[in-house]
């Protein structure tokens, strides 16, 4: 099923506002994480403003050649030497914007004209803020027996409107594929420093497609990939009417070290969405 366009008329019921905070929101924390986001990050590599030195960790690096010749000179008797012990490295702050996978279920389940539009809203709204922000975005979605590509990694995603109308439901709903590919899509990301990948889950919470070893278990298992190398990931859970759904979703937010959220009662779940990542964004 293609997903369907909403009417001015229904559009307008799905914009009402409704007032939400945020954090009332948020059911499952993940682990707090030093500051990686932002216009004043602390540099990993040579890159960004020097704004302090410090005492290295090892002989490598940044060397901060002003403050290691005023460490030289403390310890001079007249002729200034630099020993080991004097070497200063420098601290650099960057800005540091987020690469995110949005991952989506786009399986039969979400068949209705309901749920697929309000998969498509929060689609278009997502991608409206990571514009607003500069942050990279791809969008994968999963159904049948495999995840897709709906759009590449890039800063433009408005401009890949016309993908998100053209979005056909229908089949089963292998979760681990979608994550697999998420996984694959943020782990090169991640190699570079600029951005911080954060990886977005949407889903009713009923995997029933193996990878290997059953649909769960599969996806358990790249959940844990993804805690390893400290993707920071949210799962969002924004359909009431599957069984046992959330309480997938969660276990899937900790086995990943994420964050879970519910919003199945809230009207505009697009909106809030957008808020969501606004709040992350300054716990990242």
């Amino acid at each position: 099923m293609k997903l369907k366009t909403l009417k001015k008329d229904e559009q307008n019921v799905e914009a009402q506002e409704e007032e939400v905070d945020v954090e009332k929101l948020l059911k499952m924390k993940g682990k707090k994480k030093n500051r990686l986001y932002g216009k004043r990050v602390d540099s990993k590599t040579q890159k960004g403003r020097y704004i302090k030195s410090k005492l290295p960790k090892d002989s490598s690096g940044d060397v901060a050649i002003d403050a290691t010749l005023r460490a030289a000179a403390l310890s001079s008797n007249g002729k200034i030497k630099v020993k080991t012990e004097d070497l200063r490295h420098k601290v650099r702050k960057h800005g540091a914007k987020a690469s995110i996978v949005m991952l989506v279920d786009i399986s039969g389940s979400m068949f209705s004209d309901k749920k697929a539009n309000r998969l498509k809203g929060i689609l278009h709204s997502v991608i409206q803020d990571t514009n607003r922000h500069q942050d990279r975005i791809s969008v994968v979605g999963f159904k049948g027996e495999n995840a897709e590509i709906i759009i590449p990694t890039t800063r433009r995603a408005t401009s890949f409107r016309e993908q998100i109308d053209n979005i056909r439901v229908g089949g089963t709903t292998p979760l681990a594929a979608g994550m697999k590919k998420s996984y694959e899509i943020l782990k090169k990301e991640k190699l570079k420093d600029e951005f911080v990948p954060l990886l977005l889950i949407l889903s009713d919470g009923m995997p029933n497609v193996a990878l290997e070893e059953g649909p769960m278990k599969d996806a358990l298992n790249v959940a844990e990939k993804i805690k390893a190398k400290e993707i920071h990931t949210i799962v969002v859970n924004f359909e009431r009417s599957v069984r046992y759904g959330h309480e997938v979703n969660m276990e899937l937010a900790l086995a990943a070290g994420g964050r879970y959220y519910d919003i199945e009662e809230l009207k505009d779940p697009g909106r809030v969405v957008s808020k969501i990542l606004d709040f992350e964004r300054e716990n990242l």
